[in-house]
């Protein structure tokens, strides 16, 4: 049997301390249980993030440059309102939609970021690609047109310095380490020999096929036609602007610059541009089978399908409305291709959006931690709780069938027991 607890300790009122736990050690309790303390953290087991890695500085100025850029939106939408209302175009309203855009991302990314969620960091790092690439064309236009576009000038160079400086800390390796770190702590990715909570371990990464599918491959090919139209576009908005600067106007000159003036021009460069880069991205990310390029893809196509999209809508309705009316020296075939040309790179956007969500190319770009879960049950040695809820060691003697050691007794060493009672027996010879 075993001994009540002592009596509390009338002078403070207070019980003594509880004995230490029985906790398994391990990956997933695997050695069995080990004396431990209700402050020690568990072999085997991760401790929280903060007592892991304390905050580093790239995520803290990571947070600063989205609070700026979370207030520099917030100007630009008032500013884009009031410029909408007071004189509506298609450019402005793209104006707005960014700026409407870039406050969100912003918002959200510089609170969740800190948080360690790896899609903030995705989201945040496709914004400052396309930022820095938008910077690049404001400081272009500003050079090149420098009487007018000084202002221009000036804030792509501001932009560019923020979208660069926010790049470079969310590719540092402390961010990337901050951000894997809490995704082992949520359980979302397991190192060799850890336990995730509740005792899970998680099975093998999947493995790609031995065979690239066909998908993947079409993929691949579909990215680099898309590429070779997109640096078409560029080029030829590029080249278009020059051409209307000068009022060259026998040159090739596209028709949406004619109707909107150099800015739509600039826009659909920046916009080709931009295509061009994460294209190319993503052309090697598949073909080598990485996880983060389909993922890279996904975001954005996401952003630039409904961009692009609205930029080959405003092709196709002025080469419909001016198409009887070629500029003269410019053949009647060459507005026919900038609109096809749009409406193909449209397409491709969208092809491309949903080709890297189908199943082979999903099964060629695996992520970490796909596999099937194993579950680890370790043995129950006592119900873990509150100290009256927790079964308290024996004072004095050991419990009844059991050593000092808390090993089962050898022979010789049971208690003795009762005298065992035998039969009477008839007298003999009678």
């Amino acid at each position: 049997m075993s001994f009540p607890p002592p009596p509390p300790d009338r002078a403070h009122l207070q019980y003594p301390p509880a004995p230490p736990q029985q906790a398994p050690a391990g990956p997933g309790g695997a050695y069995g249980p080990v004396p431990q303390r209700p402050d020690q953290m568990l072999p085997g087991q991760l401790p929280p993030p903060e007592a892991t890695m304390r905050k580093p500085g790239s995520i803290t100025g990571i947070q600063a440059i989205l609070w700026i850029f979370t207030a520099l939106a917030g100007l630009g939408d008032v500013g884009a309102a009031i410029g909408l209302v007071q004189y509506f175009t298609p450019i402005g309203l793209i104006g707005l939609a960014w700026a409407l855009y870039s406050t969100v991302q912003a918002l959200a990314s510089g609170v969740h970021i800190t948080r360690g969620k790896r899609w903030a960091w995705i989201w945040s790092l496709v914004s400052a690609i396309i930022g820095l690439a938008l910077s690049t064309a404001a400081i272009a236009f500003g050079i090149v047109y420098i009487e007018t576009g000084w202002v221009s000038l000036l804030v792509g160079i501001v932009l560019g310095g923020l979208y660069g400086t926010l790049l470079g800390l969310l590719c540092s390796k402390s961010a990337r380490q901050w951000i894997l770190m809490h995704r082992i702590q949520r359980g979302e990715v397991q190192l060799p020999g850890a336990a995730g909570p509740g005792g899970f371990a998680q099975g093998p990464a999947p493995e790609r096929p031995d065979v690239r599918p066909g998908s993947a491959g079409f993929t691949v090919l579909a990215t680099g036609v898309l590429m070779a139209l997109s640096a078409w576009a560029a080029a030829g908005s590029v080249q278009s602007m020059l051409a209307l600067g000068r009022g060259d106007y026998a040159a090739a000159i596209d028709f949406v610059g004619l109707a909107f003036g150099s800015g739509a021009l600039l826009l659909t460069a920046v916009a080709a541009a931009v295509i061009l880069v994460c294209g190319l991205f993503t052309a090697i990310g598949v073909h080598r089978g990485r996880f983060g390029a389909r993922v890279f893809t996904i975001v954005w196509t996401s952003i630039l399908v409904p961009v692009w999209g609205f930029l080959a809508f405003m092709q196709l309705v002025q080469y419909l409305r001016y198409r009887e009316f070629p500029l003269p020296g410019q053949p009647t075939v060459y507005p026919m291709l900038l609109t096809g040309r749009n409406l193909a790179i449209a397409v491709l956007l969208v092809v491309l959006f949903v080709m890297v969500l189908t199943p082979g190319v999903r099964a060629w770009t695996p992520g970490s931690g796909g596999g099937a879960l194993i579950v680890v049950v370790p043995q129950t040695y006592g119900t873990q709780g509150q100290y009256g809820s927790q079964p308290q060691a024996p004072y004095g003697a050991p419990q009844q069938g059991q050593t000092q050691q808390g090993q089962f007794p050898q022979q010789g060493q049971y208690p003795p027991g009762p005298p065992q009672q035998y039969p009477p027996q008839p007298p003999y010879g009678g």
